[in-house]
């Protein structure tokens, strides 16, 4: 972090660190496209989860409902429609560290840390088996950098307990920077799970060449916490959550260059942080919700966003990158609109703040296509579809 703020003094000196990771990033993931692309293809979906024996869920849900244990990382993140989700569906507990905070980000040093979540999560699954409550099913958000793999095929082995990773971040965390001359990303959990989970449609096929069954599992949102709010005004031109930084700061400033009122919340900006209880009212009370779709620094190479379902389930025209991901999830210029250049966004922009019911009408129609299929319930009751088990309310 100091050598990030040093560098962030000499502006010539920072642009050029940001270049260099950017690239290797990119660089990184095109090796791994390669690496997959060579290789024969996998098993079928359906004849690779067979051997994850899937059948044991199915006998669990028979007459009880399912338990499910969540292993997350972001609070604020996973309290905004996953876990609702999941309270809905299943009986839920979920990580907590020793103290009773949430989540993996323990501020401890990265070694002491992963050994720490691993340690405090077998407590917490055997103080559930001794309930007599063992989870049937552990779904987690994770990294091998916050806990040790092998602790999942010990939790299967000793409890048969069926284990789930949602990677949200595998085009750029799939090997993940090494830790203790490991990789840290999500590679190192393949052979200790049952399913994967990933938002990058491409990478299912990471997956299942390496014999591990996978999904595409894009995130979603809540229409119980993001909704339009029609009793409100629209008294934001454009919104923007996170952090200020790369190309962001650079869209962020030319739009208000433009004489667009940018209401711009998170690390870095005038205005600081917002909290997470009022993010679905400022969405909803903008005419615009921008969205900026880059990985890190790039400025070219995109991923989804929980931002992208967030905001269109808030009933306001969303204005986002380009990502070629939207082909499987939105109709571009129908439900969602897209740029692909600081300009670009800044043209479009104007034209919907003009064109009230172009804006509106394109609104409306991302809004139910929210509402229809991509809400965090309906992504984890297909989930559940697919492995074939009779979920309870």
């Amino acid at each position: 972090m100091k050598i990030k703020s040093g560098l962030k003094k000499f502006g010539w000196l920072y642009g050029l660190n940001t270049l260099y990771k950017s690239a290797a990033v990119k660089r990184e993931y095109r090796v791994t496209v390669a690496k997959y692309a060579a290789r024969l293809p996998s098993r079928s979906f359906a004849e690779l989860l067979s051997g994850h024996a899937p059948d044991r869920l199915r006998a669990a849900a028979t007459d009880r409902q399912l338990r499910i244990f969540f292993l997350g990382t972001d609070e604020q993140q996973d309290r905004s429609g996953t876990l609702q989700a999941l309270e809905k569906i299943a009986e839920l507990s979920y990580f907590t560290r020793a103290d009773g905070s949430y989540g993996q980000n323990d501020p401890l040093p990265p070694l002491l840390r992963r050994r720490a979540n691993t340690e405090r999560l077998w407590a917490l699954i055997e103080e559930q088996a001794g309930c007599g409550k063992p989870p049937d099913i552990l779904v987690a958000q994770t990294w091998a950098c916050l806990v040790e793999p092998e602790i999942f095929s010990r939790i299967r082995q000793v409890y048969g307990t069926f284990i789930v990773n949602i990677s949200m971040d595998d085009r750029h965390q799939y090997w993940g920077a090494k830790l203790d001359g490991e990789w840290g990303g999500t590679f190192p959990l393949i052979s200790h799970i049952d399913l994967a989970l990933t938002a990058a449609p491409e990478c299912v096929d990471w997956y299942m060449k390496e014999g591990c069954p996978a999904l595409f599992f894009p995130e979603a949102s809540d229409s119980e916490i993001f909704h339009p709010m029609p009793e409100l005004p629209k008294i934001h031109d454009v919104s923007f959550v996170g952090g200020c930084y790369g190309i962001r700061k650079q869209i962020v400033d030319a739009l208000r260059q433009a004489g667009v009122r940018v209401s711009a919340y998170g690390s870095g900006w005038d205005a600081g942080r917002i909290e997470t209880e009022a993010v679905p009212k400022l969405f909803a009370q903008s005419k615009i919700v921008l969205g900026v779709g880059t990985i890190g620094h790039c400025t070219d190479f995109y991923a989804l966003k929980m931002r992208d379902f967030d905001a269109t389930m808030s009933g306001s025209l969303y204005l986002t990158h380009d990502n070629p991901d939207f082909q499987f999830l939105f109709e571009v210029n129908s439900e969602i609109v897209t740029y692909s250049s600081v300009g670009e966004c800044v043209e479009k922009a104007l034209h919907y703040l003009k064109h009230e019911a172009e804006r509106e009408s394109i609104a409306r129609a991302g809004l139910l296509r929210a509402r229809d299929e991509h809400t965090w319930e309906q992504r984890f009751g297909k989930l559940f579809d697919v492995l074939n088990i009779a979920w309870k309310k």
